[in-house]
């Protein structure tokens, strides 16, 4: 019975101990060092220029990589990449005339909120991208009497973010963020919302 007991409390104290280790890591992210993130999540076309007599359709799974260097606990610079899910463009009877595939690179600056001890962080991301469109023609007689054409555009234009990370360590930590990239009429604007991962190197 006395064994019990002790197993009981030993096991608790276990546990205990556990809880308060992953804590302890959790208010402790390094201040500064290079990092990688990769995200997935869904994309969304907000502006584009084609034609009135068709329908478009953008939503679908894209995402993001990043590489970057933190250099202080509350800002950072970051490179990224971004694949958008390609856009299907139909008449007005649903049928497909062609499609437009995105894709964006980016510079931006990162500027960090960490709320407390918590190893939960805020932050907004600012900078500048370049974003690419390609519109292939999937069926030429639809694509016609629509007024579809193909071909290529790009755009360069301002990158919005803003999202939330939490550290399990002092090093890895799971991610939440929206991101725009701002482009014209002719290569378009797009939003991901995703989650993902980062790691940082000490």
């Amino acid at each position: 019975m006395v064994n019990l007991i002790f197993c009981k409390r030993l096991a608790i104290s276990g546990v205990v101990m556990f809880f308060f280790s992953i804590s302890t890591f959790a208010s402790m992210s390094i201040p500064y060092g290079w990092y990688v993130e990769g995200n997935l999540g869904s994309t969304r076309q907000i502006q584009d220029n084609y034609p009135v007599d068709s329908n478009s359709s953008s939503s679908g799974l894209g995402g993001s990589i990043a590489a970057g260097y933190k250099f202080m606990p509350y800002f950072g610079m970051e490179l990224g990449y971004t694949r958008y899910a390609n856009t299907t463009i139909d008449d007005q009877n649903s049928t497909k005339a062609g499609s437009n595939r995105q894709y964006s690179y980016g510079l931006a600056g990162k500027g960090i909120i960490p709320v407390g001890t918590s190893g939960f962080e805020l932050f907004g991301k600012f900078g500048v991208q370049r974003i690419y469109s390609s519109i292939s023609i999937t069926n030429a007689t639809v694509a016609s009497n629509i007024g579809l054409n193909s071909g290529q555009h790009s755009a360069t234009g301002y990158y919005l973010g803003a999202g939330g990370e939490y550290y399990f360590s002092p090093e890895f930590a799971v991610v939440g963020q929206w991101a725009r990239a701002n482009g014209n009429k002719a290569a378009g604007t797009m939003d991901l919302y995703s989650v993902g991962a980062s790691y940082l190197f000490g």
